[in-house]
C-alpha cells in the first residue's frame, strides 16, 4: 500500500498536497491481465482509476479508435464519478498486466473536504480536459484539410506508414499535408515521432 500512495503523491491530484496521499481511504488494488476490459461503456466503478504499473488504454465506445495511454501515474474515471450516468464514456483496456488503484467517490468526497486544494487541483484538471477538448472539438467540426486529417488521425488512433498514402488516403497534396500536420503539432494535439504521427489526449 505505500507503494501505492507513493505513485498517488506524484499524480496532478495530490500535487502539493503530499499529506494527502496518506491519509486517504484506499482498498487494496485491482491486478487486470493483458486484454482484460477495466472499465466498458456498460461496467464501470465509481472511482478515479490510477495504474500503479503496467499500461492501459482507453478506446472509444465502438472500439475504433485509441483515445488515450495510461501508463505508471497515468489516472482515468473523472467522467465516473460526482456523476448520475449509467454509462461510461469509453473503454479502458490493459495492454500489458497492469496493477490499479481505484479511489472511490466517497473517498475523493472525503479528502476534497478535509484538503481543499485537493478539489483546487481535480477543478484545475477538468477545466483543462474542457478547454483541451474543446479544441479539438472545434478543429474536427472545421471543414478543410486541417479538420479532414485530425478527423481521421482521432478514428485511426494516429498513423504509421509513407506520408504518401495518407496524403492520398485524405485526398490532399503532400505540401497541404505537411502543412496541416505541423499546425497541428504546434497546437500540441499530436506528436510525430520515430515515423509515426501520434494523437495527444
Amino acid at each position: 500500500m505505500e507503494d501505492a500512495r507513493k505513485v498517488l503523491s506524484q499524480t496532478y491530484l495530490f500535487k502539493g498536497v503530499g499529506e494527502a496521499a496518506e491519509k486517504i481511504e484506499l482498498k487494496e488494488p485491482v491486478c487486470f491481465a493483458k486484454g482484460e476490459t477495466i472499465y466498458s461503456e456498460n461496467k464501470f466503478r465509481r472511482c478515479i482509476g490510477v495504474v500503479l504499473s503496467g499500461s492501459a488504454k482507453a478506446l472509444s465506445v465502438g472500439g475504433e479508435g485509441v483515445l488515450s495511454h495510461f501508463s505508471e501515474g497515468g489516472m482515468f474515471g473523472a467522467a465516473a464519478v460526482f456523476g448520475e450516468t449509467e454509462e461510461y464514456i469509453s473503454r479502458i483496456v490493459a495492454v500489458k498486466p497492469c496493477t490499479v488503484q481505484f479511489i472511490t467517490e466517497e473517498a475523493l468526497g472525503k479528502c476534497f473536504k478535509a484538503y481543499p486544494e485537493l478539489a483546487v487541483n481535480y477543478i484545475t484538471f477538468l477545466s483543462s480536459r474542457i478547454r483541451f477538448l474543446n479544441e479539438k472539438l472545434s478543429i474536427m467540426m472545421r471543414e478543410g484539410a486541417e479538420g479532414r486529417l485530425y478527423a481521421f488521425l482521432l478514428k485511426n488512433g494516429g498513423y504509421e506508414g509513407k506520408m504518401t498514402g495518407l496524403a492520398n488516403s485524405l485526398c490532399m497534396g503532400r505540401t497541404t499535408l505537411y502543412r496541416e500536420l505541423a499546425n497541428l503539432e504546434q497546437k500540441k494535439l499530436i506528436v510525430r515521432e520515430d515515423g509515426r504521427i501520434k494523437v495527444i489526449l
